[in-house]
């Protein structure tokens, strides 16, 4: 007999119908293709792991106009109980994001997001089946948010440490329950089969939780990775991937006074949540409109090319990026980061195909940058590359656990050369500026996104350099304004890069 069971997403970013939008052909993932697997009865709870507001195009046109709260509507026909935050819920601002949470009938569980007073917002809930069994529900959230987002946008809240709110929470939860599940927006800083250490940033600690909280289940979400069930100092975790693309079903049985739980993973499948379709598709059908309005045609298409290719040489679109953020900014330099989708363009251009190419929703930064800082940073950048028996090839660790490209910035404005027969730290040389070499007390105003300019992606001297300006209009608005009086891709400026190998 069973005596619970949770179905379990994480990190839908607002990506509700069978479509990625990059094309509008139906796919398997999106809510409403994960809810069509849900068979809920009196003793199953449906929990989210948070990123669920932020992230989609749907979403990009709720933005712009006034139409129906898609997600909450999702996820309450869906018959989600329990969600905890994620970092990109709070994109838009904390009193927007309690707007939606306003229309969710979903808990919210959060603990580490705080009042000014330190009072949890979003406490940790006992949940009781009729079956008599209880469940302990405690919520967490990456600290890192204090890192990345606009101090504005957390007004009346504080993000503390997971780690330290939960601890005395847990062992409160456990006098009292007979399951305790965590819901962690978070990932793993360690590898899971060696143990090895990956990361001390403290963006993410699931490992460190399950090694310090006394937790039965630790849900994990933050990196969107497909990591199984398994086992990790006496606690079941796993973790989902992006999109709606899979869910988790975990099932727990008390035979003999002992509870045995057990966990699988499953794809979201091609059959649709029918109330869900019926009630989004005028919504959706109004996203598809907006995403196919012709912005240009072009000579030339931009063929795909490799990341590994783009890192080395830029392509068309790259350029056309670092083109408008100077044209924009007027600085001296641009740092254009790739994306995990494929850099394309097809001739007849479209919305959509902006949106796939920069499908980040970040403002334009600029940065008072120094010789030395610029260095320090471009020496980060260059670990993207190792050498394998000679072959140039991407370092594991920009694709293990998360896939990370977009942490991966070209330079436009200089010249630099990035060796990678030289050890990590030394790589970059011959850094130029309009033929002289960079001293380190050489300044510059570079223009980068948002994300850069608070020391995502560990670009911790970009956090720490001065700001000369913020705006608020996102790049992708400035890629759209450009082909309002422009037909074709602008041919500057060149990159001036050189990897050696």
């Amino acid at each position: 007999m069973t005596d619970f069971k949770i179905y379990y997403t994480s990190d839908v970013h607002g990506y509700l119908m069978p479509t990625d939008y990059i094309s509008s052909d139906s796919q398997s993932l999106g809510l409403a293709n994960v809810a069509a697997n849900y068979h809920k009865d009196e003793n199953t709870i449906v929990i989210d792991g948070g990123d669920m507001f932020q992230g989609s195009p749907m979403l990009q046109y709720l933005q712009q106009h006034d139409d129906l709260d898609a997600v909450a509507t999702a996820m309450n026909i869906a018959g989600y109980d329990f969600v905890t935050l994620g970092n990109h819920d709070f994109n838009y601002g904390y009193q927007e994001l309690e707007k939606h949470l306003h229309n969710l009938d979903a808990v919210v569980v959060a603990e580490n997001v705080t009042d000014l007073n330190g009072v949890s917002r979003y406490p940790a809930q006992i949940k009781e089946l009729p079956n008599g069994t209880k469940l302990g529900i405690i919520g967490l959230v990456t600290d890192y948010i204090n890192v990345w987002e606009n101090p504005e946008h957390l007004s009346g809240v504080k993000i503390e440490s997971p780690l330290k709110k939960a601890k005395t929470v847990v062992d409160k939860l456990r006098e009292s329950v007979d399951i305790v599940v965590g819901v962690y927006h978070g990932g793993y800083e360690r590898d899971l089969n060696t143990g090895e250490l990956l990361s001390t940033t403290k963006e993410n600690i699931a490992y460190e939780l399950t090694e310090t909280l006394d937790l039965d289940i630790l849900l994990t979400g933050h990196q969107h990775g497909n990591v199984m069930p398994q086992v990790i100092n006496n606690v079941l975790t796993l973790q989902m991937p992006n999109q709606g693309k899979m869910f988790a079903e975990i099932i727990g049985k008390k035979n003999n006074g002992q509870w045995e739980i057990s966990a699988t993973t499953k794809q979201a499948g091609s059959v649709s949540h029918k109330k869900i379709l019926e009630v989004l598709s005028p919504l959706e059908n109004k996203v598809h409109k907006w995403l196919d309005q012709p912005i240009a045609h072009l000579i030339n298409a931009v063929p795909i090319q490799s990341p590994l290719h783009l890192a080395q040489y830029g392509n068309d679109i790259l350029q056309l990026i670092a083109h408008v953020e100077l044209e924009a900014s007027k600085a001296d330099l641009a740092l254009v980061s790739l994306n995990n989708n494929d850099s394309t363009f097809p001739q007849k251009l479209t919305l959509r195909h902006i949106l796939q190419n920069y499908p980040f929703d970040n403002t334009l930064v600029i940065k008072k940058i120094f010789g030395k800082q610029l260095k320090e940073s471009l020496e980060h950048t260059a670990e993207y590359f190792k050498l394998s028996k000679g072959e140039l090839m991407i370092n594991d660790e920009w694709l293990v656990p998360k896939v990370e490209h977009y942490n991966y910035d070209l330079v436009y404005g200089l010249s630099y050369t990035i060796d990678v027969t030289r050890p990590v730290g030394n790589r970059i040389t011959n850094l130029l500026y309009k033929g002289n070499k960079i001293e380190d007390t050489d300044s510059f105003s570079v223009a980068m996104n948002s994300y850069r300019a608070v020391g995502g992606g560990d670009y911790q001297a970009y956090a720490e350099a001065d700001t000369i300006y913020s705006g608020d209009q996102t790049v992708q608005d400035m890629l759209i304004n450009y082909f309002k009086t422009q037909n074709q891709l602008p041919k500057t400026p060149e990159l001036q890069l050189k990897v050696i190998y």
